[in-house]
């Protein structure tokens, strides 16, 4: 199993951003199909919190279903304390083992744990959680495998957690119309276990490692 995201270390990020010396990274990225995928996203999330927040710096982000952890890092980089967790299911060959040894990087932090564990042992408060192409595999279990697929209860439960403990904003991205999903699944997903939605803002799309473009939303907690 490999990662359709680049692998950059957090010590790469730091090192361009300080330098202006964007060379090693862009041969990383040249190496990949999906170069732009992870670090948009990144980009397009820290310019929405700068926007809101006038800094980056300290804000608290959840990072849910992290992956190679591209996100997580970058925002780190960037001066945010980002925690990434992923279940690591379809970990075939260590593609999370550097994550470990990455969080001695102030400001970054991997656990390898199921969001429900997670939460039950965790109890902090985030300024912002990402759930950028995750929720839909509570309904179905990874690529509509069944397995890890969480009951409608479970959901809900969910859902109205990390509502609860999010200060400012959950990112939220979520197929839009591609094979198995129907067109607006992302927010009816949503109203089929929520009561009552936080207000939410449209923030474009996004391209899936499928190629079908995907729905990005900003729910607002404030």
């Amino acid at each position: 199993m490999t990662t359709y995201l680049p692998e950059l270390g957090i010590s790469d990020l730091v090192h361009a951003l300080e330098s202006r010396d964007w060379s090693a990274l862009a041969e990383k990225l040249g190496q990949q199909d999906y170069e732009r995928l992870g670090l948009e996203r990144a980009l397009r999330i820290a310019t929405d919190l700068f926007a809101r927040h006038g800094s980056l710096r300290g804000l608290r982000i959840l990072d849910v279903g992290c992956n190679n952890g591209l996100v997580a890092k970058t925002l780190a980089a960037l001066g945010c304390s980002v925690a990434g967790i992923d279940n690591g299911d379809v970990d075939g060959q260590g593609l999370y083992s550097d994550l470990h040894r990455q969080t001695q990087f102030a400001g970054f932090e991997f656990q390898r744990k199921d969001l429900c564990e997670f939460l039950e042992t965790d109890k902090r408060h985030w300024d912002c959680i990402l759930l950028l192409s995750v929720t839909h595999h509570w309904e179905s279990g990874y690529a509509m495998s069944g397995e890890r697929r969480y009951s409608d209860d479970d959901i809900r439960r969910l859902l109205d957690t990390l509502f609860q403990r999010t200060r400012c904003s959950i990112y939220y991205e979520c197929p839009a119309k591609e094979p198995g999903f129907d067109a607006g699944f992302g927010v009816n997903f949503l109203l089929r276990y929520c009561s009552e939605l936080p207000r939410m803002r449209a923030l474009g799309h996004t391209i899936g490692p499928n190629g079908y473009p995907r729905e990005f939303w900003a729910l607002d907690m404030e």
